[in-house]
């Protein structure tokens, strides 16, 4: 998809599971809607802020937009 834009649009963090759970969503012109790709992450909660996001939208990518 070309010139899209995309949001987190929800997170939080799973103790007992260690993993972090989320809901990306991609916006594109064409679309009648968000695509809206759940993704989770195994990792420790003190993941930094940035680094989360990266690896939730490299994530995203791959489930939703990759295959």
């Amino acid at each position: 998809m070309k010139s899209t834009s995309a949001r987190i649009a929800s997170v939080m963090y799973d103790a007992a599971k260690s993993s972090w759970h989320g809901v990306v969503e991609f916006f594109a012109p064409g679309l009648p809607g968000s695509l809206a790709i759940p993704v989770r992450l195994e990792g420790p909660g003190n993941v930094p802020h940035e680094r989360l996001v990266c690896a939730m939208m490299r994530e995203a990518q791959y489930r939703g937009i990759g295959h």
